[in-house]
């Protein structure tokens, strides 16, 4: 019984291997500018997602000096 275990999760990870192998070739062999043309971009010219970020990294920072403040970290 526990062979036949051992050959189904064997057989399982050298599918997944293949897989994964698969990707990646696809990946190497497809040009970056194929992939995704500037789609940083257009999220940097978004109002709402700026302000959101905005928002979250001064949240972030915030935290990070009432923190440093008990444990002695100059902000």
């Amino acid at each position: 019984m526990s062979g036949k275990w051992m050959g189904l999760v064997l057989g399982l990870g050298l599918a997944t291997t293949l897989v994964n192998l698969a990707i990646l070739a696809g990946q190497i062999s497809t040009p970056a500018t194929a992939r995704a043309p500037s789609s940083g971009a257009k999220l940097l010219e978004d109002d709402d997602f700026t302000s959101g970020l905005s928002k979250i990294i001064r949240k972030t920072v915030r935290d990070y000096c009432t923190v440093g403040k008990r444990n002695a970290i100059d902000c």
